[in-house]
Formats: C-alpha cells, sequence, structure tokens
C-alpha cells in the first residue's frame, strides 16, 4: 500500500512540474515562435510596437481565468496537430488570428470606458476591438495601434 502511495504522489508530482513547465515555457513569445509558421505574425507583433506593451502571445490569445487557458491550450494542441499534418504549401497562411473583445477587456477594461465618447463615432457596439486595432498590415489582426487609447 505505501509503494502505491508513493508511486501515486511520485507521479502526481512530475505532472504538475511538466504542466508548470509547460505554462512557463508558452508564455514567452519564442515557444509560439518555434513554430515556422508563426514567424510572420511574430514578426508584425514586434515591428508594431505591441510586443513592449503585451509580453506574451497568451494574453491576447486567451480568456480570463482558467477556463480561458485550458480553451487556449486546446486551441494550441489544434495548432501542433495542423503544424504535422499539413504541408509547407497549406502552413503558409494567411492565418487568421480571432481575439474576441472579452479577450481585450481582461486589461483595457478602463481605456474603454475611459475613451467611450471618442469610440461613439465609429459605433462600435458588437465590434471587436481587433476591426481597428491590428498589429499587422494584410494580415486580420493588422495594421498600427493608436498610442492614444
Amino acid at each position: 500500500m505505501a509503494r502505491l502511495l508513493i508511486g501515486f504522489i511520485v507521479f502526481f508530482g512530475l505532472l504538475a512540474g511538466v504542466v508548470t513547465g509547460g505554462r512557463v515555457l508558452e508564455n514567452h513569445p519564442s515557444f509560439c515562435n518555434s513554430c515556422h509558421e508563426m514567424n510572420r505574425p511574430h514578426d508584425g507583433w514586434i515591428s508594431s510596437g505591441a510586443s513592449h506593451s503585451h509580453l506574451s502571445c497568451m494574453d491576447c490569445h486567451s480568456g480570463a481565468g482558467v477556463t480561458g487557458v485550458i480553451e487556449a491550450e486546446l486551441r494550441g494542441f489544434g495548432q501542433l496537430i495542423e503544424h504535422f499534418a499539413l504541408s509547407e504549401k497549406e502552413l503558409k497562411g494567411p492565418f487568421i488570428a480571432k481575439v474576441p473583445k472579452e479577450f481585450c477587456l481582461k486589461c483595457h477594461r478602463l481605456q474603454l470606458s475611459r475613451t467611450a465618447k471618442a469610440h461613439r463615432p465609429f459605433k462600435i457596439e458588437g465590434k471587436e476591438c481587433s476591426r481597428c486595432h491590428r498589429h499587422q498590415d494584410g494580415w486580420e489582426f493588422a495594421g498600427e495601434i493608436r498610442k492614444d487609447l
């Protein structure tokens, strides 16, 4: 019985270590850029200046809380499968990164309330932030980030 208990403790200790190590790795942009098909989005993120205030891909590509992290993990796993299952030609993009408004509001809720009057002319109700606030021309998440918002 003691051997079984020790086995469970060792197994769950190793599992916790792997999960924790994985979370640390994936929060570094070089993790996402380790797949060649992510070079262009990564370079656009750097050149747009977004990398100065949005330090991790997961800052903008995951929802809030544990549920958001789990959903992002599942999307990432799907992308990993695509990476190995699709041909070079199929992996060239363009890639469309959906960034729902809720992801932005994790950090920018205060800015939205401060700029509500400035946003009125754009009739933003029901629209995603990424429609105007983008990181690279020619991509779904493209363009210049206005520094005054």
